[in-house]
């Protein structure tokens, strides 16, 4: 057999900094003040990427009525939105209100991960889904741009679903603009089919549109 010829406190010290992920390299490295190659690069802190929807807001909606179709006739809605910040910096929640379906009320919940630094967007309402979240779309922002994916299905068909936030430049009437988009083909391609901008409402319109039942 053969046998190592480092004493037995100098192999301890090596298989335990070989454990920990620091090899003869990262040592030199750290002796010379520079990171490890294999090092994660820091993560931006996007915990406020959703700050801008805090508030009440109405949302003119432009919505494609057939989709993956080929179609191009849309329809045009009003909705109103109220959006409040989660305790603990979890994230936030919004509540989403229209008259175009009977009745409608849809809800977001965002969750942000620190240590990705991703955000995942979970939808529920008491129209499309009865009442069943679904699986969240999955993203972060770049500058002023937020774009957030996830596999899912239309119609039996495999799709991926893409929600592209774009936030306006401050004192701009339009705060920020939404659009939802599907892919058939792996992201190769995309079809709109969504698309609504973020206005804030005033007191009155807001205790008008959103009150009681938000």
């Amino acid at each position: 057999m053969k046998r190592s010829c480092k004493p037995p406190a100098l192999l301890a010290a090596a298989l335990l900094l070989t454990a920990s992920g620091y090899g003869a390299g990262a040592l030199a490295n750290n002796a010379t003040g520079t990171p490890p190659a294999d090092q994660a690069a820091p993560v931006r802190d996007g915990s406020h990427d959703f700050d801008f929807l805090f508030g009440k807001w109405k949302m003119p909606n432009h919505r494609l009525t057939k989709r993956l179709a080929g179609s191009h006739d849309w329809e045009d809605f009003m909705s109103y939105d109220e959006c409040h910040p989660l305790p603990g910096g979890i994230g936030d929640q919004d509540f989403y209100k229209t008259d175009h379906w009977k009745d409608f009320l849809g809800m977001t919940i965002r969750t942000y991960d620190r240590k990705t630094g991703l955000w995942r967007l979970y939808w529920v309402d008491n129209y499309f889904s009865g009442g069943v979240m679904e699986a969240p779309v999955v993203g972060k922002f770049e500058g002023n741009v937020g774009v957030f994916e996830a596999p899912d299905s239309f119609d039996g068909r495999p799709i991926i679903v893409r929600f592209t936030w774009t936030v306006h430049p401050k004192g701009d009437p339009v705060v920020a603009d939404w659009a939802q988009a599907f892919s058939t083909d792996g992201g190769k391609t995309w079809e709109t089919n969504w698309t609504n901008q973020i206005i804030r409402m005033d007191d009155a319109e807001a205790a008008l549109h959103l009150a009681p039942s938000i």
